[in-house]
């Protein structure tokens, strides 16, 4: 490539300054020229030359890099330079341009184009075992092959890619062959075995190279190992699983009898088999059974293992009682075990063993609260500040209502003497109550619109919060409190609203159930919490609410 600059040809006449006899006399300024030379075709890190020519020969030669991938020591001064291709990862381009200036002349310019081709050297793949640390390894040892010490020879290059196969060798359990490093058990063998490997490697210019790894592992003494499974701990009554369907031999089939060594005699179903299944018997106190298995291949050789089952008494179940301690006949109190007057509630169920509960929180006789605060983390049992209820015996969280504040509508998201209609799901009804009249809600004082607002602020760390069923608020009930004015204890779900201030019904609280009346489904069950007694409440009026949560 080349260019020229042209200098304009100055002429300058003098009629009284240039001599006499009308003569004349002129400059001329020769123009410049310059070449960068040919194009030029490299290997990456060879070193090439460019050579530039100039016209007239006196001016100065100036090199600069315009494009492509970077050279050192630019600019440069000079007609001849030696320079290095750099390292590429791909055929690249590099364009030079050189600058020629002379005595009196403009600067003029050429470019030349560098092609450099990538010369990648393949990667080098590398195989060794790293595991396990004693040699030969044994049946069950983990082996661990590695390629991590395979190479890439260019100075910035890199392997990046793996892929192992097994050439020859025994069924494998492998969980992924493209890591840079493999794993797999030592199986069973009834003869020394040999291994072919291959790792494949790949640099990150996408050249490859691999290389074979040969290894041995050695024969298992013992051709069948039962394995009758992990010890387990259960509860009676429970459906108790035997399963040795992990026990290996190197045949083919195998076969499995189970039988039971130590404790009360189970029912085994299937003991035939390599899976098999009984029902804990009923137990008082923590008991310990032991089962064998034995398993034989089908050339007659056996091995035996033995599992171990711990049985738990159940808990005195997951629903709370009625609160009721105390006995009475038809007209006052008596001591319980009356043959006149058998079986009432403080004989019967959790109540009756209250003293002998072994309590996570605390509470009226077999009831038993934990108080959490707003991140759902526990909270001292004497603590004032909480925000939730955690019921020990269900498992369930409950809200505790903030305290009633200001006049309806102005209160706040979970003011004690909000009330709602009923519309879970959106469900249909007749409901015509406005918005902001019960509850501080522009827009519905219904009980999905609360439901959605208390799980959008993640409310004691739970978005799951629901409208509790009717067994479930139930479970809330003291019936040992009757005639007093709320059947609930108030230390832990205290700020209940004013007693009778909807509808004559003293305090009115939502459950999740519409009661089918046969005629429509426009009524849902309210619990009445100053009486226990349960009622069938149109949809469209108004009741409390106590949001509940699974944990």
């Amino acid at each position: 490539m080349k260019a020229l600059a042209l200098i304009p040809l100055f002429s300058c006449i003098f009629i009284t300054a240039c001599g006499g006899g009308g003569g004349g006399d002129s400059t001329t300024n020769i123009e410049s020229s310059v070449n960068a030379g040919p194009d030029i075709q490299v290997i990456e890190k060879i070193d090439f030359t460019i050579t530039a020519q100039g016209s007239p020969a006196d001016g100065t030669f100036t090199w600069q890099q315009v494009s492509g991938p970077s050279i050192d020591g630019f600019p440069l001064e000079g007609a001849e330079q030696t320079l290095t291709a750099p390292d590429v990862k791909a055929d690249s381009e590099i364009v030079l341009r050189v600058s020629y200036q002379s005595t009196g002349n403009s600067t003029v310019s050429d470019d030349v184009l560098i092609s450099v081709s990538s010369n990648n050297q393949l990667p080098i793949a590398v195989i060794t075992q790293t595991a396990p640390d004693t040699l030969p390894s044994v049946y069950q040892d983990t082996i661990i092959l590695s390629g991590v010490d395979s190479s890439d020879p260019d100075e910035n290059g890199m392997v990046n890619g793996y892929f192992w196969e097994l050439i020859s060798g025994p069924d494998l359990d492998i969980s992924s062959f493209d890591d840079s490093t493999l794993s797999f058990t030592h199986p069973l063998l009834e003869a020394n075995t040999t291994l072919l490997w291959r790792l494949t490697v790949t640099d990150d210019e996408g050249g490859e190279a691999s290389t074979q790894f040969t290894m041995s592992l050695n024969k298992t003494n013992e051709l069948v190992a039962a394995n009758a499974g992990d010890d387990q701990n259960v509860e009676e009554f429970d459906e108790v699983t035997l399963d040795a369907s992990n026990s290996e031999t190197v045949t083919d089939t195998y076969q499995c009898e189970w039988q039971q060594l130590t404790g009360n005699a189970e029912t085994l179903s299937n003991s035939q088999q390599c899976v098999s299944s009984f029902f804990a018997s009923d137990v008082d106190t923590n008991t310990t059974l032991s089962f064998e298995v034995t398993v034989t291949d089908s050339k007659g050789r056996t091995d035996t293992d033995t599992v171990f089952i711990d049985i738990t008494p159940k808990a005195l179940g997951l629903i709370n009682d009625s609160g009721m301690g105390e006995c009475y006949n038809n007209t006052q109190r008596i001591n319980c075990g009356s043959d006149d007057f058998p079986e009432q509630d403080a004989e019967l169920g959790r109540d009756s063993f209250a003293n002998r509960i072994d309590k996570a929180g605390i509470g009226n006789l077999a009831f038993d609260y934990t108080k959490l605060n707003q991140f759902a983390d526990e909270v001292d049992d004497s603590s004032e500040d909480f925000s939730c209820i955690r019921d020990n015996v269900t498992g369930l969280v409950w809200e505790v209502k903030s305290p009633s504040s200001g006049t309806l509508p102005n209160t706040t998201l979970r003011d004690a003497q909000n009330s709602y209609y009923w519309d879970i799901g959106d469900t249909t009804t007749d409901a015509d109550s406005t918005a902001n009249t019960t509850c501080p809600n522009d827009t519905s004082c219904g009980l999905q619109t609360y439901i959605n607002e208390v799980n959008a602020i993640d409310f004691c760390g739970g978005t799951n919060w629901r409208v509790p069923t009717y067994t479930e608020l139930l479970g809330l009930i003291d019936y040992g409190k009757q005639g007093q004015s709320v059947l609930i204890d108030l230390a832990f779900f205290p700020n209940m609203p004013e007693a009778g201030a909807i509808d004559n019904v003293n305090l009115p609280y939502w459950t999740s159930q519409t009661a089918a009346d046969g005629t429509s489904l426009s009524q849902a069950y309210i619990i009445d919490m100053s009486n226990g007694n349960d009622l069938a409440y149109p949809k469209e009026n108004n009741a409390y609410v106590r949001l509940v949560r699974s944990r």
